[in-house]
C-alpha cells in the first residue's frame, strides 16, 4: 500500500518535515498506548532498556525510555516492519532499518528541548530519518515540536558547545507549530531544525520517536546503544555534569534526576 503521493513527496522535499493524520487505526491507536505504558512501568536496568527522569511539580517523572524493542515482541513487529518501515522506506526511496528508539513522555511540567538539529547526535550514519508517533494529543500549551520549514537544506546551522543551535541565531528563526493527535505521525530528517517548550498544560505529551537510516548503510543500533552506555558511564566520572543530559547533546532543558 502506498502512504504517499506526489503532493507529499514535494511537501516533504520543500519543507523537510511531514505530517501524515490518521495513519494509525483506532484499535492500532489503543494498542501503542497500552505497549507505552507497559514499557514506562518496567523497572530500570542497567543493561537493558535505558530509563531517564526529570524532576517535575509532581515528584520525578519519566522523561525518556529507551532500548525497549528488544524487549517488548508487539513493539518490536510494530516498528521493524510493516506499514511505519514502508513509508519511512518510501522517503528514503530505498529499503530502511531502525537506528534507534525513545519514548519522550513530557508529563505536566515536564521539560522542553532547545532548539537542535538531530544530525550532531546520531554517529556513524550520514543521514537519517525520524517517525514521530503521536500517543497522546500535542498542542502548543502540552509542548508540542516546532520547525523550521526549509531550513534543512542548509547543513549544520551555527552549532554551539551543547551540539544545539545557537540560541541567538534559533531566536531569528521562523518557528512553525505541529501539532499532533493520537494515531498521527510526524517525519523529519537530520538536519530540519526542530525544539519543543515544557508541557504547561495538566495532560501528559507522551510520543514515540523511531529513528531509521538506509539498510545499505548498515545495522548501527546495537552499537548506538552500546557508545551510547559508554558515553554515559565515562559523563557519571569525569564531573563534567554531563550525566544530566539524557543525549549526547544537551538539548534536554528539564532537570534530570535519579531514580528513587
Amino acid at each position: 500500500m502506498a502512504y504517499l503521493n506526489s503532493a507529499l513527496h514535494r511537501n516533504w522535499e520543500n519543507n523537510g518535515y511531514l505530517k501524515i493524520s490518521g495513519f494509525f487505526s483506532p484499535q492500532e491507536i489503543q494498542d501503542l498506548q497500552t505497549w507505552v505504558s507497559e514499557i514506562s512501568s518496567w523497572e530500570p536496568t542497567d543493561d537493558k532498556w535505558m530509563h531517564h527522569y526529570e524532576s517535575t511539580p509532581n515528584g520525578a517523572r519519566l522523561s525518556r525510555s529507551e532500548n525497549f524493542v528488544p524487549y517488548h515482541p508487539d513493539m518490536r513487529s510494530t516498528v521493524t516492519s510493516g506499514k511505519v518501515l514502508d513509508v519511512v522506506s518510501d522517503l528514503m526511496a530505498e529499503p530502511a532499518v531502525l537506528y534507534k528508539e525513545k519514548i519522550n513522555y513530557k508529563y505536566p511540567g515536564g521539560g522542553g528541548y532547545a532548539a537542535h538539529q538531530d544530525a550532531p547526535a546520531y554517529e556513524f550514519i550520514d543521514y537519517h530519518i525520524t517517525c514521530l508517533i503521536s500517543v497522546d494529543s500535542a498542542t502548543p500549551e502540552s509542548g508540542c515540536l516546532y520547525f523550521a520549514p526549509g531550513r534543512h537544506l542548509e547543513g549544520f546551522i551555527a552549532l554551539d558547545e551543547k551540539g544545539c543551535i545557537a540560541p541567538k541565531t534559533a531566536s531569528t528563526m521562523e518557528w512553525v507549530a505541529a501539532p499532533t493527535v493520537p494515531g498521527d505521525i510526524l517525519l523529519f530528517g537530520s538536519y530540519i531544525p526542530h525544539k519543543s517548550p515544557a508541557n504547561r498544560s495538566n495532560e501528559p505529551r507522551r510520543i514515540i520517536y523511531l529513528t531509521y537510516n538506509a539498510k545499505s548503510q548498515g545495522d548501527w543500533r546495537e552499537q548506538y546503544y552500546a557508545d551510547k552506555r559508554q558515553a554515559f558511564a565515562q559523563y557519571a566520572e569525569d564531573d563534567s555534569k554531563r550525566d544530566k543530559q539524557i543525549s549526547k547533546i544537551a538539548h534536554f532543558q528539564g532537570k534530570s534526576v535519579n531514580h528513587e
